[in-house]
């Protein structure tokens, strides 16, 4: 993955997320993310730059999230968690989605390191730990990564009255964002589309636009919303030389909105450029 910073109108390169992020990695942290546009991705992103530091790091949910492929604890047991953790750096924390006309043996899929592709396909998904258990997460691990928002896999949202379900503790807060959405009427491009153009005052078929992103991301009603912490805003799938222009542009409305430090991500190789 390639990581850039944008501040005080320079981007750069960057190595990590970790030092982009500016993540201390002697304290212990809850982080949520909310938004939309590939926050699992950064999540996991994120948890195996700080297990390669030798860091504990849960990732878990207060919503949903789809289910990893190998070192998932789904019993909800500190136990349980604490045996994995002996011999992992980086583990799933959750617990099984009632699935309609899916029938398996929960008993079985509890406590499993492993999942095979038959199995992870029936499951999908899992869920959040009751609210009690996900705070105490922490005190088992350096990290805990929290998915608090869902968007659908859709690229940009605006949130419902009741979320994101952002975890109580948690040291910062990061907003997601696709620049995909650029150039895209809301209707095809963002989750809870009414309340995207509800919030911007436009049509549902209104075209995306670099300031739309930066109301969205920026706003105490928007990716802003019930966050009482740290937050910084991640742009992601900034994966070509157009959308490094996009992204360049984005970058301006956020200053216009006092707004000076963003961070550009892309899990595919974008091409050398003069920044």
């Amino acid at each position: 993955m390639k990581v850039f910073e944008f501040s005080n109108g320079e981007i750069n390169e960057k190595k990590s997320l970790v030092e982009t992020l500016k993540i201390d990695i002697n304290k212990k942290n809850i982080i949520s993310f909310v938004g939309g546009g590939g926050k699992t991705s950064l999540i996991y992103e994120l948890a195996n730059e700080l297990s390669k530091l030798d860091k504990k790091v849960i990732v878990t949910t207060t919503t949903h999230m789809f289910m990893p492929k190998s070192n998932v604890v789904l019993s909800g047991k500190k136990d349980d968690i604490v045996k994995l953790l002996c011999s992992e750096n980086m583990i799933t924390v959750g617990m099984l989605c009632d699935e309609k006309n899916v029938k398996f043996n929960h008993n079985q899929l509890k406590n499993r390191k492993t999942f095979d592709t038959i199995e992870q396909g029936k499951l999908k998904k899992i869920k959040g730990l009751p609210r009690n258990i996900s705070v105490s997460l922490i005190e088992l691990a350096h990290f805990v990564l929290v998915e608090a928002d869902g968007a659908k896999r859709m690229p940009l949202k605006v949130p419902a009255q009741h979320e994101p379900v952002i975890l109580d503790g948690s040291n910062l807060v990061i907003g997601v964002c696709g620049i995909d959405s650029i150039g895209k009427p809301i209707n095809e491009t963002c989750h809870r589309s009414n309340l995207v153009a509800d919030f911007l005052n436009v049509h549902e078929n209104h075209i995306i636009n670099e300031s739309d992103i930066a109301k969205i991301l920026l706003s105490n009603r928007g990716q802003k919303k019930d966050v009482k912490c740290d937050y910084k805003v991640i742009i992601n799938k900034v994966d070509n030389k157009e959308r490094l222009e996009n992204a360049k542009r984005i970058s301006s409305e956020f200053c216009k909105l006092g707004y000076n430090h963003l961070i550009l991500t892309a899990f595919r190789h974008i091409q050398k450029h003069n920044y």
